[in-house]
């Protein structure tokens, strides 16, 4: 009986290993799978492209706010200027809170004697000197240019006390900051008044100019930067004269998107992903959140326990 078994189990050990040394690979016999798997991708992804391409042609006439507004159309297209030379000068001259801002930071180590903060001083006042030279000829009231000379005053005197104290102290930049702020604060309202001037009377030619035909169809495309996405003049002046369009999805916000074929573009791009919503989840809105998202949060629930709370 005990031969028995022991032939049994070395009989067992040699099947053992033939079928480990004799099954096939399924990893390597995966890099063929793999290959088609991509080909399959790219060939999906080619066509539902092909798709949006022909939605984007169709979707004229679009309305493209940037630089100007343009008009974009199958007969071509027709730009309506929005220049705004105070919006400029206000925005411009408070831009020297940015400077001192980007002089500062990383914030430098201490007793750093050849910071990089000391050269960007330097450079800050010699531009300040400058611009005040001309800043009288700028086509602005007395009260307005006196205000910006003033500013641009206060920020001179503090780089050049910094660069000869040859120290600096976080107290330091935030009381020059505080102590423009007002100017500035005054600038940015000022500014905002000349874009949406400049801005309504752009829009209001431009939508003179169209059939009700074509602006009951038309799509209106704006953009900016992504930290102002939520909240922006542009956005809030469509807001007030068009909600019908914004309340309709008409209004659309291309923020990687420059240049006016770039923008209208971006309106096809953006229609094709709220028919992938309508379509597979029966919600236009779906694509604004990421296709995993949902189902992201209670799989990091599994993956990653949240801890008890410290209290």
């Amino acid at each position: 009986m005990k031969i028995f078994l022991v032939h049994r189990l070395m009989l067992v050990s040699v099947v053992l290993c033939l079928a480990i040394f004799t099954a096939p690979d399924v990893r390597a016999d995966q890099g063929e799978a793999m290959d088609a798997i991509e080909s399959f991708d790219k060939a999906m992804l080619t066509i539902f492209r092909r798709g949006q391409d022909a939605l984007t042609s169709q979707t004229r006439p679009v309305m493209v706010i940037a630089k100007d507004v343009t008009v974009l159309s199958e007969k071509g297209q027709v730009s309506f200027p929005r220049g705004a030379p105070d919006y400029l000068i206000f925005k411009s001259t408070s831009h020297v809170l940015l400077g001192i801002i980007g002089a500062v930071t990383p914030w430098p180590e201490e007793n750093a004697g050849d910071a990089r903060w000391k050269e960007d001083f330097a450079a800050i006042s010699q531009e300040i000197d400058t611009l005040l030279a001309a800043i009288d000829g700028l086509d602005l009231s007395k009260e307005e240019i006196a205000r910006q000379k003033r500013m641009l005053a206060d920020a001179r005197t503090f780089t050049q006390q910094a660069v000869t104290r040859g120290t600096l102290t976080r107290q330091d930049v935030a009381d020059a900051i505080n102590n423009m702020r007002p100017i500035w604060a005054a600038n940015m309202r000022e500014a905002a008044r000349a874009e949406l001037a400049t801005l309504h009377k752009a829009v209001s030619d431009a939508r003179n100019a169209v059939s009700k035909e074509d602006w009951d169809e038309m799509y209106v495309v704006h953009h900016g930067g992504s930290n102002v996405t939520g909240i922006n003049v542009v956005e809030l002046y469509l807001e007030r004269v068009m909600p019908q369009k914004v309340a309709a999805g008409q209004v659309v916000f291309a923020e990687n998107a420059h240049g006016n074929k770039a923008m209208a573009d971006f309106v096809g791009y953006e229609r094709m992903q709220r028919l992938v919503g309508a379509w597979a989840f029966g919600d236009p809105g779906r694509m604004e959140v990421d296709l995993l998202g949902y189902e992201a949060g209670s799989i990091l629930d599994e993956m990653i326990p949240s801890p008890p709370p410290s209290d």
